[in-house]
């Protein structure tokens, strides 16, 4: 090691420049980045549903629409007028192609386009009471709701969004805004506040852990300096190379800090351990990067792996998560050589001014439960986690990714309590016969009454319903003929904008029904796909819910083999570093038992195992080990100073205890921060992160102790 800080006396006002420049660069580079809010990224990458999706654009055109509903309380010519100055504004939008809505500039009527403002409001409300669930215009508990469809452009953006925002709230009425697009392009607001206030509040709290940790504030400084310049670098390079951060990769830099940070904890105590037995400074340097040298190696390609086995995968969602965390984590581990090496030098005051207050020491605790106390807690651990394993659910779905205070998830339920659904499901029927015959109209009218029998599902539109109101209002009894349906249709689409031509493809022969499920759950969906499935080989589903349902689904799969492959990296490096296979796969125990209790609290918490958490299990992996690492490590290195086996053990747990449970609880509380984040999939992840260092530590040094102990 003194070669290496040799080099870096030598070159000391050169490598500063360099560190200077580097951050200007990454700086400059973070100005670029773009945010990326599609949901379908949370997708297998070759799903069937995505395929039907792509088919029925090139039928339809462009599916995606939002629907905005605004609530007043009582519907009078003023009203119409306020309304019809909201619709047109929307439809005036670059990005919109048009708006059906309860205000029109005008309302066909017996085949007539009659204008929005020569129709009293008794008129247009008796008018609209006939449409049933095609009606814009819905009355519920005396409140009345007025409905906008309006359908968008694939330029359609977050600017756009905010533009109907504040036509809305130009209003005096009270509004809500629902959809696919929607949900995806809010999410932009919150990865936005995500990146500015989370990542300071996070390197605030490791601070304070690491401050308690070091005795003074310098010393606290350094140690998280690599994490939080690790983590500058990534960004930098996301930013030039032209990527785009999500959801998930919002929290990348959450991760390299806490993550990242532990080297530079374990540096910075070995080497004040040193200072205090009165060494100077290069001497100091040298024998801390002796002793945690090659474990702060092992401990960044180990965090490495955990992220890396995630690309097993098989989803865009995880890719640039696992691949930015991993090169964070590997910056992060770079940074602390050069930087701290750097810094530390001709550094000073890096020593407590006083010693510390005397403090509980955690350590003393974990003693206790050496021995056959700690078989005991890791049965209890093992039965109980396969008692709940059972109880584990895969649900995810883009509701489920906001809290319940968010605007999201309020107007979500508030358009569903009005519309019977916010988000609708694609049922898509080829037919055999002309759409415009009778045979086709009854053909799709028995399979909807099917469907409407399902208690899982809300409401659907039909276009044959809406060919059936509108002959009500000209004829009685049933439609007779297909030339009837052929007039019908035609009387229809004199309006541009009507509905029905996102429905019906008389090209294609094919009809898109919208169907409203109760909820967005696994189980109902699976229902309404094998209800279809069974009526009809050419019906079919599809919807974004769908390819979330499609990751859903094959979830545990991919995560065993990305567990597997991480567990199998991670002890071969053991093996490389430890020499020693029996002391390898004893490392190895902590983090399997950590792995198992995460199953359990899963069961137990209800948290579901989604494409969110799953990732959190490779991270503990990744993470957890570098304890038995450190632990084994030092363990092995006072053996080879010639002590006998029992002081080997005392020295490696005086050694390590601290820093240990101080990463972790550095870990646990930086990652806690997530709790404040408005998505819920981040305060899942923070819950999880807690049990697993919990687990970790406690198992790391108790288990190992007492399996070593042995050796006497």
């Amino acid at each position: 090691m003194s070669k290496y800080t040799s080099f870096i006396i030598k070159r000391k006002k050169l490598l500063i420049i360099i560190l200077m420049l580097l951050n200007v660069f990454a700086i400059i580079g973070i100005t670029k980045i773009k945010l990326n809010t599609d949901f379908s990224m949370f997708s297998p990458d070759e799903s069937v549903y995505e395929d039907r999706l792509e088919d029925l654009e090139e039928i339809f055109g462009e599916l995606n629409q939002l629907v905005v509903v605004v609530e007043h309380n009582d519907f009078t010519n003023g009203t119409i007028s306020e309304l019809r100055d909201v619709q047109a504004q929307m439809e005036d939008m670059d990005n919109i192609v048009y708006v059906q809505g309860v205000t029109p500039e005008f309302v066909l009527i017996n085949s007539i386009n009659v204008p929005i403002e020569s129709i009293s409001a008794g008129d247009l409300e008796t008018y609209y009471s006939n449409f049933s669930d095609f009606s814009p215009l819905t009355k519920k508990d005396d409140v009345y709701y007025s409905s906008f469809t309006v359908f968008l452009t694939n330029d359609f953006n977050k600017d756009d969004i905010k533009t109907i925002e504040n036509i809305l709230d130009d209003t005096s009425y009270t509004s809500y805004i629902s959809g696919d697009l929607y949900n995806q392009l809010k999410i932009s607001d919150y990865i936005i506040k995500i990146l500015m206030f989370l990542p300071p509040l996070t390197i605030l709290v490791i601070l304070i852990v690491f401050r308690w940790q070091m005795g003074a504030i310098k010393p606290t400084l350094l140690s998280v300096l690599p994490a939080g310049i690790g983590s500058l670098w990534t960004f930098g390079i996301i930013g030039w190379i032209g990527n785009e951060v999500s959801i998930l990769t919002a929290i990348v830099p959450i991760f390299i800090i806490v993550i990242g940070s532990a080297d530079g904890l374990h540096f910075m105590s070995h080497f004040q351990d040193s200072k205090k037995e009165g060494k100077a400074n290069i001497k100091s340097l040298n024998e801390t990067l002796q002793i945690v040298g090659i474990p702060m190696i092992v401990t960044t390609l180990t965090s490495m792996v955990g992220f890396i086995s995630l690309l097993s995968m098989n989803t865009n969602s995880i890719f640039d998560l696992a691949v930015f965390s991993a090169l964070g984590i590997l910056l992060a581990g770079v940074a602390t050589w050069y930087v701290l090496t750097l810094l530390l030098i001709d550094s000073k005051n890096i020593l407590p001014k006083k010693e510390h207050i005397k403090r509980k020491d955690v350590g003393l605790y974990l003693r206790k439960l050496w021995g056959f106390k700690i078989i005991f807690v890791i049965v209890f651990i093992i039965i109980g986690s396969l008692f709940a394993y059972g109880n584990i659910n895969n649900e995810f779905n883009m509701l489920m990714i906001y809290k319940d205070y968010t605007v999201v998830n309020k107007n979500a339920e508030k358009i569903t309590e009005v519309n019977g659904g916010s988000i609708p499901v694609f049922v898509t029927v080829e037919l055999d016969n002309s759409v415009l015959s009778l045979d086709s109209m009854d053909e799709v009218n028995s399979y909807v009454e099917s469907l409407e029998k399902l208690d899982e599902v809300n409401k659907i539109v039909n276009p044959y319903a809406l060919f059936n109101i509108v002959y009500q209002n000209i004829g009685d009894g049933d439609i007779p003929n297909d030339g009837v349906i052929q007039m019908l249709y035609n009387n229809i689409t004199t309006d541009e904008n009507s509905v029905i031509n996102n429905l019906v493809s008389v090209d294609s022969n094919v009809v898109r029904l919208l169907v409203f499920p109760r909820d967005l759950n696994n189980k109902t969906l699976s229902v309404i796909e094998e209800e279809a499935q069974s009526y009809s080989d050419n019906i079919s589903v599809t919807g974004v819910q769908y390819l979330m349902k499609d990751l859903n689904v094959n979830i545990q799969e991919m995560q065993l083999f990305s567990i597997l492959l991480a567990l199998g990296a991670v002890f071969g490096m053991l093996i490389l570093t430890l020499r020693s296979i029996k002391i390898a796969f004893y490392s190895l125990l902590p983090i399997i038992i950590t792995v198992i209790s995460l199953y359990g609290f899963l069961g137990i918490s209800t948290i579901p195992l989604n494409i969110t958490t799953v990732i959190i299990f490779s991270i503990t992996i990744g993470v957890g080990i570098d304890y038995a690492v450190h632990f084994s490590s030092v363990y092995r290195h006072y053996l080879k100073e010639g002590n006998n086996n029992n002081l080997a053990i005392e020295k490696a747990y005086n050694n390590t205890s601290r820093p240990i449970i101080t990463n972790a609880l550095g870990i646990s509380l930086g990652l806690s921060i997530l709790m404040l984040s408005p998505l819920t999939i981040h305060l899942n992840v923070s819950l999880l992160m807690w049990i697993s260092m919990i687990v970790g530590v406690v198992i790391t040094l108790t288990l190992l102790p007492s399996i070593f102990r042995q050796k006497s």
